[in-house]
This record gives structure tokens, C-alpha cells and sequence, in this order.
């Protein structure tokens, strides 16, 4: 093939041949809808998309689409950044060079704090249990077939990966999640 590179829709079998076996995206920030084009043509295999109980935008188009066309949903940032976990609060500092020291910033902890709180209440579980409830809302979802779940302590690991092997959460919970959205972009502020 030489230095001339590839396209990425060229897999092998493709005239030429080639490297490229498989080909996935992930997808910018909150823009989900990015994607749409090339799920439809059928060039990537896999999307990695931020989904979350407050970040359902990718349920309007994403999810559905990537169903159809048979492409699977690697979820990123199902923790909100850390706001998920019920750990972040009013009070909460992040060291120099953490970036969720910009993420959260301002009074963002106090609003983070406040949502998961009522997430809790309507739900009459315990905020330290919301995690779970968290990572279990977005592999309920038919069409994500992973999930990225940040992990700072050996806790996390084993709350997480404890997590992935029960059971999706009932439909009446997570109608019950819908009601959380809460879309804002602080990536960018």
C-alpha cells in the first residue's frame, strides 16, 4: 500500500487488503448526533460515547441507530466524573492539576451534591448506593455493550465489577431515572 495511507472504511478483503481489521470512534464531549452518519454507512464498528443518568442525550438518536445498524456502545464517564458516586459534595477540593478542579468548579460541587441527593430520595436508596444504580442504568440499555467505569480505589473495583454482573435495572426504575436528566457541557466551560 505504501505511505499513501488508508481510508478507513478499507478492511481486509476490501481490493488491496490491509491492516485495518476494525474501526470504532469516540465520539467528542456531548455531541453523540456526530456520529450518526458513519454508524449509517456502516464504516465503524464500535462507538465510545459519554452516557450517564444526567447525560441521556444519547438515547434521542445514538443508541437507537447504532441497534440498527448492529454497531456496539462502549460507554465513557457513566460516573458523571465522579458526581455519581455520591462522593462529591459542597465541600469537595481537587488537588492542582486534577482536572476536575475545572470540571467542578465554582458552586458545581453544592448543584452536583443537590441532584444526586434527590436521585437518592426518589428512589429511597442510600447515596452510596447510587453508583451502583448509575453504572446498572446505563448497561440496561440493549444497544451499549460496555461500559468504561472510572476507578481510584480498590473499592471502585470491586463495586464496579461486582455491578456488571447483576441484573439490569427494572423498567420502572429507570423511567424513574429519566426525570434526572440534567444536560450542561462543563467540558467546555
Amino acid at each position: 500500500m505504501g505511505r499513501q495511507g488508508r481510508l478507513a472504511g478499507d478492511r481486509p478483503g476490501a481490493e488491496g487488503g490491509g491492516k485495518l481489521r476494525h474501526f470504532g470512534i469516540s465520539i467528542n464531549d456531548y455531541e453523540p448526533e456526530n456520529a450518526l452518519a458513519l454508524i449509517r454507512a456502516g464504516v465503524v464498528e464500535t462507538v465510545q460515547v459519554i452516557y450517564n443518568v444526567f447525560h441521556q442525550q444519547p438515547e434521542e438518536q445514538l443508541l437507537a441507530a447504532c441497534q440498527e445498524h448492529g454497531v456496539g456502545v462502549i460507554v465513557r464517564v457513566a460516573l458523571d466524573e465522579g458526581g455519581l458516586t455520591g462522593r462529591i459534595t459542597k465541600d469537595t477540593t481537587f488537588e492542582e492539576g486534577d482536572f476536575r478542579r475545572t470540571f467542578f468548579q465554582g458552586d458545581r460541587p453544592a448543584q452536583v451534591e443537590q441532584r444526586v441527593q434527590a436521585l437518592a430520595d426518589d428512589l429511597g436508596i442510600a447515596v452510596d448506593d447510587v453508583p451502583d444504580v448509575a453504572l446498572r442504568y446505563v448497561l440496561s440499555h440493549p444497544a451499549v455493550s460496555t461500559v468504561i467505569a472510572g476507578m481510584r480505589t480498590v473499592r471502585n473495583v470491586e463495586r464496579n465489577a461486582a455491578t456488571s454482573d447483576r441484573d439490569a435495572l427494572p423498567s420502572t426504575v429507570v423511567e424513574k431515572l429519566k426525570a434526572h436528566r440534567w444536560e450542561r457541557d462543563w467540558y467546555r466551560d
